[in-house]
Formats: structure tokens, sequence, C-alpha cells
């Protein structure tokens, strides 16, 4: 139902349309006065009925319009509390549709843990980017040091997976760097590489006229099997 047939656009006996002396009875001019406020309280008490009529097709809510909005893509008004209620089914099924819950939805004590979640975040990134700086500082110091008063010699070996491997350089070096093939030295206490002077102990170790790369699986991963490295042996 809509409600097209509530509309009163003229009426049937209009009082100017009757000759400036009408030739009626007095009973017939009273109906004719009283014809058009008939019609026009059959057309209100209508649209009344139409309003409260409750029947799925043919509610009064299904006939209103309803101008479509991003979340409730509807087009009358029974349309767009469907689709309100589905979506409240649906948020109390924890089925939230993408994208409806902003920070400004958070309860404050939720937003004020993410925040400190974020500026840890934040701190931790910078504590590491200064270490990783420091330690490249470090690096390129003790580089430019060496290379100043030795050769440089670069080279790369396979790991085979046991508990050591020679290395032969055909020199005994002053200092090594090793380092996998993506560049890392060490996985959490794993160490896949490092800067090694004659003496010292750990991945690799300085030894006759090379250096020994060593395995073992709770520490040393500088010979692990197949495993591609790279060298620097300062000469």
């Amino acid at each position: 139902m809509d409600f097209s047939a509530n509309k009163q656009d003229t009426y049937e006996k209009r009082i100017a349309s009757l000759p400036d002396q009408p030739n009626m009875q007095p009973n017939e001019l009273k109906a004719y006065f009283d014809s058009s406020p008939e019609q026009l309280r059959q057309a209100h008490n209508g649209l009344c009925d139409a309003l409260t009529e409750a029947t799925s097709n043919a509610s009064a809510a299904a006939n209103l319009g309803f101008q479509r909005t991003a979340g409730v893509p509807a087009d009358d008004v029974q349309a767009a509390v469907e689709n309100v209620q589905a979506q409240l089914d649906a948020a109390v099924m924890g089925n939230i549709p993408s994208g409806s819950v902003d920070g400004d939805k958070l309860a404050q004590d939720v937003r004020d843990r993410f925040i400190a979640i974020e500026n840890a975040a934040r701190s931790e990134a910078s504590t590491r980017s200064s270490g990783d700086l420091n330690l490249q500082n470090q690096i390129n110091a003790h580089t430019t040091q060496l290379a100043a008063k030795c050769e440089v010699v670069f080279g790369s070996y396979s790991g085979n997976g046991q508990a050591s491997q020679f290395i032969s350089l055909g020199f005994s070096p002053k200092a090594i760097i090793v380092a996998q093939s993506d560049g890392t030295m060490i996985n959490g206490n794993r160490i896949q590489g490092g800067f090694v002077l004659p003496g010292a102990s750990g991945g690799v170790v300085i030894e006759g006229l090379g250096f020994r790369a060593l395995y073992s699986d709770d520490r040393y991963w500088t010979n692990v099997y197949n495993r591609q490295y790279y060298y620097i042996a300062f000469k």
C-alpha cells in the first residue's frame, strides 16, 4: 500500500461551480456544501489507517522514503530499520563490521594501554636503532684503522654442518669479519658471525693460515650445512 489513494487533489462538488442563484432544495444545498468536508474527512481517515497499518507488505514504514547512508544502504524506513537491526544482531554475535570501531569508541583505559604499547614500541625501536648505529660506527672505526695498516681480502664459504671447518686464506689474518649471506651475525643466543681478533673465541677462530668456522646447535652457527657465509679478512 502507498499513500497516493489518500491524496485529495480536487473536490467533486465545488462551491465556486454553483450558479449565483442555485435552483436547489435546502437539503440538496446542505448536502452539496457538506460534500467537500466529507471527502476530506474520508481521505484523512484513510491516511491514518495507512500510517497505522502493520502488515509486512503494506506497513507505513515500507512506504516512507529513506535517504541512503554509508552505513545503512536502504531506500525506505522499514528496510533501514531491518538493516540496523541486522547490524546490531551481528555485533551482539561478535561479527562487528570492519571499520565500524575506531579509537573514539574504545574505553579510555583501553586507549591508554594502546598508547603505552605504542610508546614502548617506539622507544624500543629508537634504542635498537641507536645500538645498531653505535655498533656500525665501531665496526667502521676498526675497519678504517685496519685498512690503513693492512690489506683487505673478501671471500665466502659454504657451511658443511660439521663441528668445525677450516677456511684456508694462505696467510694469518689480523682480524676476521664473518656474516651470513643476509648480513646477520646474531640470532638470539646463536652466533652466526662477528668481528674476531687473534686469540679470541666465538663463532670463528683465527688459526694458522686462515680461520676455523664452528657449529654447535645451541651456540655457534657459522658452519651450518649448505648455508652461505661471507668474510672480510685483514692481512
